[in-house]
């Protein structure tokens, strides 16, 4: 199950830097683990991590497969084959790429619409196109794009699903099927109907809770969830019929499941706007995880080469009938406090968890439904994180829109239109704020030669040359704050404003059409502008925009390797002007 994710900065030579709730956790385990251990003992490190993991995800991965709202044996399925092409792959080497409860999540909602005898088959195809979609964005080398999923929204999400999946499984714990139009409506008449719920079902739920508070607080760990699920199943089995259990929902197939090849008949646009949503939410994830992870041996990891990898892992887990999976916080950081050393700790938990489906396929069979949803009950709770949340509202009202309409969206609608309100929400919030970020400051040199910002005039001071620095950025919304912070030219004569633009490379059509009003505006006050420190491309944008004369009223100085050279030859030319002009 997962944790929520936090910021995490990428070493130099990574493509891209990914801002998520939860990681922090995950990078201290890391320390004084960096070192590559000796041949013999790192096999046995790696031995112990994977069998460690592969425990953890006899119950996880069925849990997730509850989630995802198909037989549960799915869910072992992606935990055995995931790991082994993850880790052969993914240029971070201890990241585990497994279940996730947001992939699981994802996979329900779009399967939701069929039939549950249909949605075995159709998983499979909406499994693979998911691996298909991060397949291309590794090749087309998009890790970058996950940056522009910011802090609150991602917060926001990650705390909706967590929410959601908690609401998800009431039914399932209390033995009462409510009905509405979304978790929140159904939880609302499970509420109206408390008397309805089946004790049988709710004593197994407590049990279960008790012995997952009680049992991972102990050396087991969380290995010890594998025994709060076994112990009421067992109990379930020996008191006999009455709660629900995993063979219920359908036939458990004994040993390795046989390759399935997808149906191209079950294509659909649910299946496939399901597929985009599940890459993204699982990409944005994985980078999260891969980032915070450190190979021991130093080597870099790359963004786009674990699209790939977790490409081809949900590739491999849709055509052995498994589910969607992705890098997975929990896992990795189990693996890593197990004392993983190499890629071949994932690799292990894959073939064991292999092991278990081959061997023990009956048992599966016979864990209670209950034990299972209180598992995903109680790993989601852990998600939602008070100091994350916290962190949002202290940072305004802007990420409090962006976090707080996340997790609304996420809670009541489709988690297609989750991921894209919250995508696009990133978006606007980013140009938002960076569109009001932008500061202009007046460079004024002292007698020491010292120079030293202060806030410009109102108005340009006539006769006079006035230098400014602009921070900030300048496409779009950014470049009208400009034109609202500039000295303004009327009420002045012969007035001339400098504006350093420093190493912008490209300006945009809407600064571009900024700058020569503000020409036009100056040059009816008889004044000049002067635009300093150009880098080519911007200068030959100027130049070809014919929105104004750069040899007139206005003048443009191409950029030097000396700082100032070019500010300093406008202002000469400047001073030599007013001369002129005052002079006549």
């Amino acid at each position: 199950m997962e944790e929520p994710l936090v910021h995490a900065a990428l070493p130099p030579g990574d493509e891209t830097e990914v801002d998520q709730p939860g990681l922090s956790t995950l990078r201290a385990l890391m320390v004084n683990r960096l070192r590559v251990a000796p041949g013999a003992a790192r096999v046995r490190k790696d031995a112990i991590a994977g069998l460690n993991s592969a425990l953890s995800s006899v119950p996880d991965g069925m849990a997730m497969g509850l989630l995802a709202g198909v037989n549960p044996i799915h869910g072992l399925y992606a935990c055995m084959v995931a790991p082994i092409a993850g880790g052969l792959l993914a240029s971070s080497q201890l990241m585990v790429v497994t279940t996730t409860s947001a992939a699981a999540l994802g996979a329900g909602e779009t399967l939701e619409h069929l039939a549950y005898e249909q949605r075995g088959a159709a998983l499979v195809l909406l499994v693979v196109m998911t691996g298909l979609f991060q397949l291309v964005f590794g090749l087309l080398r998009l890790g970058q794009l996950t940056r522009f999923v910011s802090y609150s929204v991602m917060t926001g999400f990650v705390s909706g699903i967590a929410a959601r999946t908690i609401l998800t499984q009431l039914d399932t714990i209390t033995g009462f099927q409510s009905t509405g139009a979304n978790v929140v409506v159904r939880a609302l008449d499970l509420l109206a109907n408390i008397p309805r719920i089946d004790p049988s079902t709710l004593g197994v739920t407590a049990l279960t809770a008790v012995l997952i508070a009680t049992l991972s607080r102990t050396k087991l760990g969380r290995s010890g969830t594998l025994f709060a699920i076994a112990i009421p199943s067992l109990l379930v089995w020996w008191i006999g019929p009455g709660v629900r259990v995993v063979g219920d929902l359908g036939e458990i197939a004994q040993g390795i499941p046989g390759l399935v090849l997808p149906r191209l008949s079950d294509l659909s646009v649910e299946l496939v706007s399901g597929a985009a949503a599940l890459s993204v939410v699982i990409l944005v994830q994985g980078a999260g995880v891969s980032q915070s992870v450190p190979n021991p041996d130093g080597s870099v990891r790359r963004a786009s080469r674990d699209f790939v990898a977790q490409g081809v892992a949900n590739i491999a887990s849709g055509l052995f009938r498994g589910l969607p999976v992705g890098g997975s916080l929990s896992s990795t950081a189990l693996s890593v406090a197990s004392g993983a050393s190499s890629r071949w700790a994932a690799i292990f938990a894959g073939l064991l968890m292999a092991s278990v489906v081959v061997v023990f396929p009956g048992l599966a069979a016979r864990v209670a439904m209950p034990s299972l949803a209180m598992l995903l009950i109680y790993a989601s709770s852990r998600v939602i994180r008070p100091d994350a949340i916290r962190a949002v509202i202290a940072a305004g009202a802007s990420s409090m829109i962006g976090g707080g309409a996340t997790f609304v969206t996420t809670l009541l609608l489709p988690i297609q239109v989750a991921v894209a309100t919250g995508v696009a929400l990133s978006i606007i919030l980013h140009v938002y704020v960076a569109s009001g970020d932008i500061s202009v400051v007046e460079l004024i040199q002292r007698e020491d030669g010292e120079i030293v910002e202060t806030p410009p005039d109102r108005i340009l001071r006539s006769g006079q040359v006035t230098v400014v620095d602009v921070y900030g950025s300048l496409f779009f919304a950014g470049a009208r704050t400009l034109e609202r912070r500039l000295p303004q030219p009327e009420g002045s004569r012969n007035a001339v404003l400098i504006v350093r633009l420093r190493r912008r490379a490209a300006l945009g059509s809407t600064l571009v059409s900024v700058l020569a009003d503000y020409a036009r505006r100056l040059e009816a006050a008889d004044g000049r502008l002067y635009l300093t420190g150009l880098a080519p491309g911007a200068l030959s944008e100027l130049a070809g925009s014919r929105r104004f004369d750069i040899d007139g009223p206005v003048r443009a100085f191409e950029v030097t390797p000396v700082v100032g050279a070019s500010t300093r030859a406008a202002r000469a030319d400047a001073e030599a002007w007013l001369v002129e002009v005052l002079q006549r």
